[in-house]
């Protein structure tokens, strides 16, 4: 698919920000330059390389990959390096100031955060119509709100594939790549299953950092795009006086208060419960109000009474496990993701709190299993003593 030629406009970029003004739009100046590629091309004669030097603009657009509340990411291939990479530019309707400080922002809180399940920048630049852009890596795979639509339509490939102990593995891979932003001071509060990617060989990546603010910082930004035309849907990312998406906000950030890492734990244990039910608690609510309110007041059902027609029931320990975090009371909840990582991890260890009747079997069980992986002859000839034991009372009740 044709489409814009990404190139350097420096120059237009340092007079607009110097200015104050928004990016141009119009007819570009004649000093313009198209960023090229830099790689000569290599033709080979027997064993003698004949390096021949090239001219061509160095991303080639592939169409767009999708949009959020102030920025669009397209697909384009890079024809210097041989690869798949998206491109981040704001959105045409809110160029300006406060919108150009906030996407500079991004690309400093992104490019901070190297780690595993976060896409890397790969560079920036300024396109064709004084815009700034980033290229980050490209994702082959598919949303997290894909799987779950799959899952909740009874896709059978899907629920063979994504068991809860798989939806579990993958949840815990997000809680790494948020806990890393917390450890650097960055909250994400826009987490929720559009901005979660699944690569196609498990890859999973915490995506789209656009509103993302330092924890202690002031956000000055955000507040000056309220001019901006905002999405009308509720599961898409806001920008304004209320800041996220209101589905997955947390009831303090619903409320347009200060938000610490607990509005995320909230935010990942809402997505977390859908994953595992199938069903978002305020699938009720029609209309934007609605959804405020609910975010505020409507308390999730247990996940071992949302039953699902596509599905055995949670775990029980899983079930547990989300409650806690989607407590309305930020003081109820884990205080923070790694709160949330070590009660994960030690229930794939055995260690299951007790919290019913459930709980209090798997937890034995587990324990268990445990204790035969570490003393496999000791636990075999007590099992063994304890059966013949239990045969004898019955055989001598008989006689």
């Amino acid at each position: 698919m044709d489409g814009p030629t990404i190139v350097d406009r420096s120059g237009a970029l340092e007079a607009t920000l110097d200015s104050g003004a928004a990016p141009a739009s119009g007819p570009q100046s004649q000093t313009s330059t198209t960023r090229t590629t830099v790689l000569p091309r290599v033709e080979w004669t027997g064993d003698a390389p004949k390096l021949v030097a090239t001219s061509r603009p160095r991303f080639e657009s592939r169409g767009s990959l999708g949009e959020g509340g102030v920025g669009e990411v397209v697909s384009a291939f890079d024809q210097d390096i041989g690869r798949d990479v998206a491109i981040k530019r704001l959105r045409p309707e809110v160029q300006g100031p406060a919108a150009t400080a906030r996407f500079i922002d991004e690309i400093h809180t992104v490019g901070s955060l190297e780690h595993p399940n976060i896409v890397p920048i790969h560079d920036v630049g300024v396109d064709e119509s004084g815009a700034l852009y980033f290229v980050m890596r490209r994702v082959n795979g598919q949303t997290l709100e894909s799987i779950i639509e799959k899952l909740a339509a009874g896709d059978p490939l899907a629920h063979a594939h994504w068991t809860f102990e798989r939806r579990a593995h993958l949840f815990r891979q997000i809680l790494d790549a948020v806990a890393f932003a917390h450890e650097r001071g960055i909250v994400h509060r826009d987490i929720k299953p559009a901005n979660v990617m699944v690569g196609h060989f498990g890859e999973v990546f915490l995506m789209d950092w656009g509103i993302a603010k330092p924890i202690a910082g002031p956000d000055h930004a955000l507040p000056r795009l309220d001019a901006a035309p905002q999405p009308e849907r509720v599961t898409a990312t806001h920008v304004g006086a209320i800041v996220g998406t209101p589905f997955y906000m947390s009831p303090e950030q619903a409320r347009g208060e200060k938000v610490d890492v607990r509005s995320d734990v909230y935010s990942l244990c809402v997505m977390f419960h859908e994953l595992l039910t199938l069903r978002h608690y305020l699938e009720h609510c029609k209309t934007m109000d609605e959804v405020i309110h609910g975010a505020q007041h409507t308390k999730h059902p247990p996940p071992f009474q949302s039953a699902h027609p596509h599905q055995s029931p949670v775990p029980a320990d899983l079930a547990w496990y989300v409650a806690k975090g989607v407590a309305k009371d930020p003081a109820a909840r884990y205080q923070t993701v790694a709160e949330m990582i070590a009660r994960l991890d030690a229930r794939d260890e055995g260690q299951i709190p007790i919290q019913c009747h459930v709980t209090l079997t798997k937890s034995l069980t587990r324990r268990a299993l445990r204790l035969l992986d570490r003393h496999p002859l000791a636990f075999t000839v007590t099992l063994a003593l304890g059966t013949l034991g239990s045969i004898g009372a019955v055989v001598w009740r008989l006689m």
